[in-house]
């Protein structure tokens, strides 16, 4: 790629132009086709045809005032029709070269390239909607961030695992009661009078069969939801970065610089903890806006390949994750008191609304001190002098999290006591990275608390 441009972009990207064109006058081309739909027929049509055709011209006009150049110095990228823009990026400051592959251009064999600089939004400072697989080759290459190099690893989500990942997804315990509260306002007759089968649903072998239905709904939205988010998921480490790739409608090639990787979090959620499944997410900062798109580095993995998948991918956070130091065993209490003291008050309330209740509460109180105690379990971090990296677990929303975290990476340190703390000689630590993700331990020894804080503060 040279200087002596401007050049344009592929074909394709008028074609996505007029979709975009025909979307912004899609509330008045529908006003007019209802209103040409009253009169006759051929009305409907000439509407309809008018407003395909001023699309099609919108996105003529815009491709052909696309421009773009690449010198040694910057890339200079023109669009615009009557205020035409002129955006210059430099090269020194493009962080990224993201690969956006949509319906048109898969349709085409083309491919969209989102150029991105650390201040800039997700969908980048220069959007290249459509080139070719040369030019797109060419024109990365140019900018510093050519689309190849010395693949370390390269890992792919299969099909299977996509499958259990959409079995076991967190997602499913939120679609769940949604889907309950639709029936309830069903059966309540809140969304009209036309659902009185449904009003009608009464017997046990009635409920139960609803419930069926509802789980094998909820299942289907989560299934789907999977599929599309992390359908062809992939990571691979090329040199100092990890190029994140996924997505069934749009497939997204991200670039994450492993040197702004502050952590990894291995989330255990309650679903798949019995089949000792976790998902890897990173913890990254300064991507421009991208954070959310990079957060996924792996959606599904065996805990014992949590060790080897790291030291593949990103050696820089791999090592022995064992805890070393845990609360002690006088803290075993303190972590049943909160919940159970909950479980308690709830269940008060519900047996004076409904004294036939009272079986509940002996679920309540019974799942309080389990809880309780598998927060215990499941505190506890790793602090060794030699290692450059600190690792706390515990427990958030019932899953278990371990956050394994560069100490150089460290947004902020915590040690805090309660006056009942204080007077066990306990302490709270906790740690924060990234854009505020934060984990703590609870009641750990207030010594330990201590050797943390001095260990990792700075200076």
């Amino acid at each position: 790629m040279t200087s002596d441009g401007p050049y344009r972009l592929h074909v394709a990207a008028a074609v996505d132009e007029a979709l975009r064109g025909l979307r912004d006058i899609a509330v008045p081309l529908l006003i007019g086709l209802v209103a040409g739909g009253t009169r006759s027929s051929f009305s409907a049509l000439a509407f309809g045809l008018l407003g395909a055709v001023a699309a099609l011209a919108i996105g003529i006009a815009r491709w052909h005032a696309t421009t773009y150049t690449v010198t040694d110095r910057a890339l200079h990228f023109r669009s615009g029709v009557f205020s035409p823009d002129d955006t210059v990026v430099p090269l020194e400051r493009i962080q990224a070269v993201d690969t956006i592959a949509g319906p048109v251009q898969r349709v085409f064999g083309v491919t969209g390239l989102h150029v991105q600089t650390p201040g800039g939004g997700e969908d980048g400072d220069v959007i290249l909607s459509a080139l070719s697989a040369s030019n797109a080759a060419h024109l990365r290459a140019a900018l510093g961030h050519p689309d190849h190099g010395l693949g370390a690893a390269r890992r792919r989500l299969r099909m299977r695992a996509l499958l259990l990942a959409a079995l076991t997804a967190p997602q499913l315990t939120i679609l769940l009661p949604v889907v309950g509260a639709i029936f309830g306002a069903l059966q309540n007759d809140l969304l009209g009078a036309g659902e009185a089968e449904v009003k009608h649903i009464n017997s046990t072998g009635e409920v139960v069969m609803v419930a069926l239905v509802l789980l094998l709904c909820a299942w289907l939205l989560s299934f789907l939801g999977a599929i599309v988010a992390f359908s062809g998921f992939e990571i691979e480490r090329v040199e100092d970065r990890l190029r994140i790739r996924r997505g069934l409608l749009q497939r997204r090639a991200v670039s994450v610089p492993v040197g702004r990787v502050d952590g990894v979090q291995i989330v255990e959620s309650p679903l798949r903890r019995p089949f000792g499944l976790v998902t890897l997410r990173l913890e990254v900062t300064s991507l421009g806006g991208r954070e959310t798109a990079a957060r996924t580095l792996f959606p599904l993995l065996r805990a014992a390949q949590v060790d080897a998948f790291l030291s593949a991918v990103i050696p820089e956070l791999a090592g022995p994750l064992q805890l070393q130091q845990r609360p002690p065993a006088r803290a075993r209490r303190r972590y049943v008191t909160v919940p159970l003291v909950a479980a308690l008050a709830a269940s008060a309330v519900l047996i004076a609304l409904v004294p036939e209740a009272w079986p509940v509460a002996l679920v309540l109180a019974l799942g309080a001190v389990l809880s309780g105690l598998d927060a215990y379990a499941a505190g506890g971090l790793r602090l060794a002098p030699e290692d450059a990296r600190v690792i706390l677990r515990a427990r958030r929303r019932g899953s278990r999290v371990t956050l394994i975290a560069r100490r150089r990476r460290l947004q902020e340190l915590g040690v805090s006591r309660t006056p009942l703390q204080r007077r066990a000689d306990l302490a709270t630590v906790s740690i924060a990275i990234a854009r505020g993700t934060r984990i703590g331990v609870r009641h750990v020894e207030r010594p330990l608390a201590a050797r943390v804080l001095a260990q990792l503060a700075p200076g």
